[in-house]
């Protein structure tokens, strides 16, 4: 009866701990969804209306459906500033899928998804695509967050994404570290931020008031608070 007993425990407190982590999971919200299958207007398919505008993008196959094509001089697309896409101090993720074959050497990198900029008051996050270095010949993906006290943190992939393949790429940021997820492969730093919440408009395909020009395509855009 004892033995019965502890097993019954133990599938309750399994149970529980299965209820708490689902819990966690669930907590998580969509700030903002960008399909991408419309080349004239940035539309969120979220309960939030983070909707924005376009320039110079052009319709092409996506990952799902159609995609956003980045000409690497002008394209770009810009959601205006609002709370639902500032986390302040909740976990936060960003999500894109990408498809390119020339490396940033040129413009120096790609700034993919961009909220805030160095020295924003209120700090700023960040995905890009670095360029092939002196230490390396991969053009790599970067996340980098930076909390209202000037405190950041960084983490960059090792795989090459300039092959012309679809790459899905995630930067994660959690209360004890920030994560760069490549094609489901993570890479992590342990790190501790605060709040991050700026009045910056976001940024798709390039950094704000131009630069950094993304050359590819571009699908499935995400921001998850939470």
């Amino acid at each position: 009866m004892r033995g019965l007993t502890r097993i019954a425990i133990a599938l309750l407190s399994a149970v529980t701990l299965m209820v708490v982590f689902a819990g966690t999971a669930e907590a998580a919200t969509t700030a903002a969804i960008y399909h991408m299958t419309d080349p004239t207007r940035l539309v969120d398919s979220s309960a939030n209306a983070n909707n924005g505008t376009t320039t110079a993008i052009t319709s092409v196959p996506g990952k799902s459906g159609k995609g956003y094509h980045f000409n690497g001089s002008s394209s770009v697309a810009i959601a205006p500033d609002s709370p639902s896409l500032n986390p302040g101090t909740a976990n936060l993720r960003l999500t894109a899928s990408v498809r390119f074959t020339t490396p940033p050497t040129a413009v120096g990198d790609y700034d993919l998804i961009r909220k805030g900029q160095a020295g924003t008051p209120g700090g700023e996050y960040k995905m890009e695509i670095f360029p092939p270095s002196s230490d390396t010949s991969l053009s790599t993906a970067y996340c980098l967050f930076q909390d209202a006290t000037g405190a950041k943190a960084s983490v960059r992939d090792t795989k090459d994404l300039d092959d012309g393949a679809w790459h899905t790429i995630s930067c994660v940021k959690t209360a004890t570290q920030v994560k760069v997820i490549v094609d489901g492969v993570p890479h992590s730093v342990a790190a501790r931020l605060g709040s991050i919440s700026n009045t910056k408009d976001l940024f798709i395909g390039s950094q704000s008031g131009g630069g950094d020009w993304y050359n590819g395509d571009m699908d499935e855009v995400s921001i998850q608070v939470g």
